[in-house]
């Protein structure tokens, strides 16, 4: 049976790489500049099979806990925003797929870069 999600925010790996991304982003919000709300590291992306700390730090960041859930309520409807200007400046289904599918490979390439040994 595979951990549940909340218990691999427990595993050290993820607590290492939290407090790098905390450290870089010198304990602050990155969205709204709070430094005394409760703290949680936003991943931007994922990547199907990858556990939460098989990230480059630039894919993390420290956001407080309003902006956080702010990030889940509000992505929606950004969302949909963002396929209405899609729309209105004439892209079509096949457009996106493309667009999607070079965006993808843009962010494999880029994750596959940065787990190269040096």
């Amino acid at each position: 049976m595979h951990p549940k999600y909340s218990e691999k925010l427990r595993d050290p790996r993820w607590q290492k790489m939290r407090l790098k991304v905390l450290e870089r982003d010198e304990w602050t919000c990155q969205y709204c500049g709070d430094t005394e709300s409760t703290l949680a590291i936003h991943h931007k992306y994922y990547i199907a099979g990858n556990e939460p700390w098989d990230y480059p730090l630039e894919a993390l960041v420290t956001i407080c806990a309003n902006c956080h859930e702010a990030e889940y309520q509000d992505r929606p409807g950004a969302e949909q925003s963002l396929l209405k200007a899609f729309r209105a400046a004439g892209f079509m289904s096949y457009d996106l797929e493309r667009m999607a599918a070079g965006i993808q490979q843009l962010l494999s390439d880029m994750f596959d870069r940065l787990k190269r040994p040096v």
